[in-house]
C-alpha cells in the first residue's frame, strides 16, 4: 500500500507494477530482433499466398548483395576500435569458423551431396548470424560492454565470410563452370571490395569521412529488414518438408558444433569475463541471413540454405529467454 492513496489506486498501481515485471519476464526479446522476426513471417506469408515468388526474392537478394550489404560492411567496421589485444576476437572467429567449414565439408562429402547442395550446406553451417541476431542479443545482455567485443569477433567472421565462404559458394555454384569464371565472380563481389576498402582505411589509422557515413547509413539501415524479407520470401514450406532432415542436421552442426568450438577457442586463447561469454554465445548463434543472399547469388541449393537459416533462427528464438542466465554463468 502507498500512504495517502485510496485502495483502488493502490490496487491499480500494484497491478501495473506486476504487469510490468511479468512483461519483462515473458518478453526479453530485443526490439530489433522482434522486427526481424515479424518481417520474416510477413515474407513467408507473402510467399505461401503466392503474392510474391522466388523470382522476387532473387531480385531483392541481388539488391541487398550489391548495395545494402556493402554499405553495412563499411558503416559497421568503421566503428571497430583497434586496440593492442583486439586481435584475439577476430582470431577466435577464425578458430571457430575454419574448423566448422572443414568439418561441414567432410560431412557433406560423406553424405554424397550434389555440388550445389554441398556448397549450400557448408555455407549455411559456416556462417554466423552476427549482425541480425547476435548483436541485438549481446547488446540486450551485456550493454555497451559486450557489443564492441561482438563487433571485433564479427570483423574476423566477416572477413572469412566474404573470402573463404563466398569463394566456396562461387566454386560450388551452378554457374561456376571454370576456375576463371569463379575467380572473376569472386573478385567482382561488391561486399568483398567494401571489406578491402574499409580494412585499408582502418589499418591506415583513419575513418571514413562523416559525409560519406551520412550517405551510407540510410542504405545500411535497409540491410536487416530487406535481408529478413529475402529470408521469408525464400522459404517454401514444401521445400522445408523436403529438406527437413538435412536442414536439421545443418542446424545441429551450426549451433551445437559452434558451441563446442567456442568452448575450445576461449580455452585456447585464455579469454575471460565478457570476452569469454561473447565468443561462446556468438559461436552458437543461428546461421547468417547473408548465406541466403549468397546462395541466391551463386545458384546454390537456396531451399536448403533458407531452411537451415529459418530452422536455426526458430531454435534461437526459443532459446532467447534462457540466454541471460547462460551469459551470467559464462562470466564466472
Amino acid at each position: 500500500m502507498l500512504p495517502g492513496w485510496p485502495p483502488s489506486l493502490n490496487q491499480l498501481y500494484l497491478f501495473r507494477v506486476a504487469r510490468h515485471h511479468a512483461l519483462r519476464c515473458i518478453n526479453p526479446m530485443p526490439a530489433s530482433l522482434q522486427a526481424f522476426i515479424v518481417i520474416f513471417v510477413v515474407g513467408a506469408l507473402l510467399r505461401s499466398r503466392g503474392v510474391l515468388t522466388k523470382m522476387h526474392a532473387e531480385r531483392l537478394a541481388t539488391l541487398v548483395f550489391s548495395i545494402s550489404l556493402p554499405a553495412t560492411i563499411l558503416v559497421s567496421l568503421d566503428q571497430v576500435p583497434v586496440a593492442p589485444t583486439a586481435w584475439k576476437l577476430p582470431l577466435a572467429a577464425c578458430l571457430i569458423t575454419l574448423p566448422m567449414v572443414f568439418c561441414s565439408w567432410q560431412l557433406a562429402c560423406l553424405l554424397h551431396l550434389p555440388r550445389p547442395t554441398l556448397g549450400g550446406f557448408v555455407l549455411a553451417t559456416g556462417s554466423i548470424n552476427s549482425v541480425y541476431f547476435a548483436f541485438p542479443v549481446i547488446l540486450a545482455t551485456f550493454g555497451d560492454d559486450g557489443l564492441p567485443q561482438a563487433v571485433l569477433f564479427d570483423l574476423g567472421q566477416t572477413t572469412l565470410t566474404l573470402t573463404v565462404l563466398y569463394g566456396l559458394a562461387v566454386w560450388h555454384g551452378a554457374q561456376s563452370a571454370t576456375t576463371r569464371s569463379a575467380a572473376i565472380r569472386f573478385l567482382s563481389s561488391p561486399p568483398l571490395w567494401a571489406l578491402v576498402c574499409i580494412l585499408a582505411v582502418k589499418f591506415s589509422g583513419h575513418h571514413l569521412p562523416s559525409w560519406l557515413l551520412e550517405l551510407l547509413k540510410p542504405l545500411h539501415f535497409t540491410t536487416t529488414p530487406l535481408a529478413s524479407l529475402v529470408l521469408g520470401l525464400s522459404i517454401s514450406f514444401s521445400a522445408v518438408r523436403r529438406t527437413v532432415r538435412l536442414a536439421t542436421l545443418g542446424v545441429a552442426v551450426r549451433m551445437g558444433g559452434g558451441l563446442v568450438l567456442g568452448l575450445m577457442t576461449v580455452w585456447v586463447l585464455g579469454l575471460t569475463g565478457v570476452e569469454r561469454a561473447v565468443v561462446i554465445l556468438v559461436a552458437a548463434m543461428p546461421s547468417a541471413v547473408s548465406s541466403v543472399i549468397f546462395a541466391a547469388e551463386t545458384r546454390l541449393d537456396e531451399e536448403l540454405v533458407a531452411s537451415i537459416v529459418a530452422l536455426s533462427i526458430c531454435l534461437g528464438v526459443v532459446m532467447l529467454p534462457w540466454l541471460p542466465q547462460l551469459a551470467a554463468m559464462l562470466l564466472r
